[in-house]
């Protein structure tokens, strides 16, 4: 018998792009509120090997709120960072834009519970 390593999958709470081609994509879970009253988008990532779902939460970032009224639950999308345009003024974040993009055959129903 030959054993072979598995490589760990590691799922953060939030995703947090930190260079341009940096990508995650899942099914729209919910959209959240967060503490400042942003709207959130949640990722369902899949299952694990135990049978718990995963997910993981996009920022809520500017340019990718835009996106959130064209979405509706159980869409299956990518969404990659496409450029970050830095600030020009000091103390301020960095701008990101977003390319997001759906796959309507792999989208899924979420029933109401």
């Amino acid at each position: 018998m030959v054993l072979e390593d598995v490589e760990e999958t590691v799922v953060d709470k939030y995703w947090n792009p930190e260079k341009v081609g940096d990508k995650v994509e899942g099914n729209v879970f919910e959209i959240v509120k967060d503490q400042w009253n942003n709207d959130r988008i949640v990722l369902d990532l899949g299952d694990d090997e135990d049978g718990n779902l995963l997910t993981t939460t996009l920022p809520a970032h500017a340019h990718l709120k835009r996106f959130i009224p064209n979405l509706r639950i159980g869409d299956y999308i990518v969404v990659t960072l496409k450029e970050i345009i830095p600030s020009e003024k000091e103390g301020y974040s960095d701008t990101r834009i977003y390319r997001v993009q759906k796959d309507p055959d792999r989208a899924q129903d979420y029933e109401e519970e």
